[in-house]
């Protein structure tokens, strides 16, 4: 595509006079943070919607290395494609997150994509998003997100550090200590409830805060999401299923995100761009 499109000219006027650099540097921060992103909710996040910009981006990030562009299948099996990070764009994306005001501690590790798992993981990130742009229009400012993998290992390390010096009822206690610390609920036996994501923000005041994300797949059944539910967790629908079952329960918006919605559907073959 040549520079200076007529849809690249539009996606420069959508959320202001945002420059295709700093489009690009939030995109690639964005893919490193949650590790597995479909083309379609990059799009959508960064570049207006537009697929000719965001396909200038991509090829970009596969010719320089820094990005892989794989194919998985969605929860109505229809194919889409997603991004992930070489571990050459490991390192730019780390340098990325840090200039755009992200917490040192953000990880950014390199995370191949599981096709069977894709669905869900990029689900992780619509979900997130939608819990972003609401704390951003309450005037707070996102720090840092901990993918659930982040979240089980701190506290897995922690308790067994502490099982090892003084046994298992003092790992029980470390291991409830540093939940309790990241503000994860525990059940009444015992058990730590870990959400899909977490993202950590200061309000306008400078206030720290936590939000628990869930993206609810189709295969939930109801006492998990009731019990996430219960636990405060944000719930969004990944997928179709997943919203009708929200929506059943009076629980979450039901909304299904990019799966339904959006201008790239009137083309049934750029489901995801």
């Amino acid at each position: 595509m040549r520079d200076g499109h007529r849809r690249e000219h539009a996606a420069s006027r959508d959320g202001g006079s945002i420059s295709f650099p700093d489009r690009c540097a939030g995109a690639l921060a964005d893919i490193g943070i949650y590790g597995a992103v479909s083309l379609r909710d990059l799009a959508e996040a960064h570049f207006g919607g537009h697929p000719y910009t965001t396909r200038r981006a991509v090829n970009a990030w596969v010719r320089d290395g820094i990005v892989r562009e794989t194919t998985a299948t969605g929860p109505a099996g229809n194919p889409f494609k997603v991004l992930s990070l070489t571990r050459a764009g490991v390192i730019q994306a780390r340098g990325l997150a840090a200039e755009r005001g992200m917490d040192p501690g953000q990880r950014i590790l390199f995370t191949p994509v599981r096709p069977s798992e894709a669905a869900h993981d990029t689900a992780i990130y619509r979900a997130c998003g939608r819990e972003q742009r609401r704390l951003l229009e309450q005037g707070a400012t996102v720090r840092r997100i901990r993918l659930d993998t982040e979240l089980k290992s701190t506290i897995a390390r922690a308790s067994e550090a502490a099982r090892l010096k003084d046994g298992k009822r003092a790992a029980d206690a470390e291991r409830h200590r540093i939940a309790r610390e990241l503000g994860l609920p525990v059940d009444t036996e015992g058990h730590v409830l870990y959400p899909d994501a977490q993202i950590e923000y200061a309000d306008a005041e400078g206030r720290t805060g936590r939000v628990n994300v869930e993206a609810v797949s189709g295969n939930y059944r109801e006492p998990a999401i009731r019990a996430k539910a219960a636990a405060g967790f944000a719930l969004h629908a990944a997928g179709p299923t997943a919203a009708r079952r929200l929506r059943s329960l009076g629980l979450g918006s039901g909304n299904e995100g990019s799966w339904l919605k959006g201008p790239t559907d009137r083309d049934p073959a750029a489901v995801e761009l």
